[in-house]
């Protein structure tokens, strides 16, 4: 039997298609979002009723980072005041904050530093000035790094003119060439302090690991664009999560602290997968777990699956079996180290770190 040109070029296409495209189940998308309260870890010092905050220090060299952190400590100045009063007005912790307008002012018409940390005479004087037993300071230093590389993409460059007609009409081929890809590499450093007014000495300190967020836009295997800084989401929300993220960790020191985290989870093309994901869209998480196990039961290895696993699991408040599948799913091998993994391991340090302080 005689194949036409068109159909071997139509036949062609299909193929590249499917490269393009992958093969298997439509992939379904939800945002899970999982809350809690956070109960204190340190109980708050005798007689301690009244606070304030100051602004963040930054390291200052010029850079555009440096007026990034810049607008950032005041945001984290914001959002621990902000943190603070949600926490006495809902759990009634009696602790009270000094507004922070009011504090600038004070501090800066006495020509008192009033950002980052203070040393312990200063600290006695501006608190002793604005009525508090304590101040919150901070110190916030970010670096974002940006770089691009070259990714290989393949397009049809040439498709028969005359199809059908005859063989030497035209001709199909496939051609290769070089696409921009970008990476975001963005990396946040949080130092807080809680200051005894009277001493200067340290009530509470919290100077975690770096928080780090890693973003990419990478142009597909068929038909690729080359992409920029433009394709990427704005830089100040991650920023925003990753500031937000240490300046809870520190409140939820001292006072109850309700926390929420975001989750875009995406099936596996597994089609019990697609219709876990569907399910969890619906609130029904008990269907939605024996898709998810039906997938993992075909295909062990199905992380998309099992991290889902994990998060139905928090949501049903099983925070036990919820780290089980975190822990399994930072396990296998095999994933996108640059993309899916710094997610799945976050959830397991904050699943193992705070599975023991969630109120009940």
């Amino acid at each position: 039997m005689r194949i036409s040109k068109t159909a071997l070029v139509m036949i062609g296409l299909g193929a590249f298609a499917v490269l393009a495209t992958g093969c298997g189940a439509k992939r379904e998308s939800f945002n899970a979002t999982i809350s809690y309260v956070l109960e204190p870890t340190e109980e708050l010092p005798e007689g301690l009723t009244a606070l304030a905050v100051l602004d963040a220090g930054t390291e200052v060299d010029g850079s555009e980072d440096d007026d990034r952190a810049k607008k950032w400590a005041t945001i984290a100045a914001d959002m621990m005041e902000q943190m603070i009063l949600d926490s006495a007005s809902k759990f009634g912790t009696g602790l009270s904050v000094a507004k922070r307008r009011d504090t600038t002012k004070v501090l800066a018409e006495q020509d008192m530093k009033a950002a980052g940390l203070v040393d312990a005479g200063t600290a006695t004087k501006a608190a002793k000035m604005l009525d508090v037993q304590a101040l919150i300071a901070s110190k916030l230093n970010i670096r974002v790094e940006v770089k691009t590389s070259k990714k290989t993409t393949f397009d049809l460059t040439h498709i028969a003119a005359a199809a059908g007609r005859h063989w030497g009409a035209g001709s199909a081929s496939i051609g290769a060439r070089e696409a921009d890809a970008i990476t975001r590499n963005m990396t946040v450093q949080c130092k807080f302090s809680m200051l005894d007014a009277a001493t200067g000495d340290s009530y509470f300190e919290y100077a975690p690991k770096p928080f780090r967020k890693h973003d990419k836009k990478t142009p597909g295997p068929v038909f690729g664009r080359s992409s920029g800084e433009a394709d990427l989401d704005a830089v100040d929300m991650y920023i925003g999560e990753l500031v937000q993220q240490g300046v809870r960790e520190f409140i939820s020191m001292f006072v109850p602290c309700e926390v929420d985290y975001t989750y875009h989870l995406e099936s596996s093309h597994n089609d019990s997968s697609a219709s876990g994901v569907a399910a969890m869209r619906a609130d029904d998480y008990e269907t939605a777990m024996q898709h998810f196990q039906a997938a993992v039961a075909e295909d062990p290895e199905d992380h998309e699956s099992v991290f889902c696993m994990g998060v139905i699991s928090e949501l049903m408040g099983d925070r036990d079996a919820a780290l089980k599948y975190y822990r399994r799913v930072c396990g296998m091998r095999g994933i996108d180290n640059d993309e899916t993994m710094p997610m799945y391991l976050a959830a397991k340090n904050r699943v193992a770190a705070h599975k023991d302080r969630i109120r009940k």
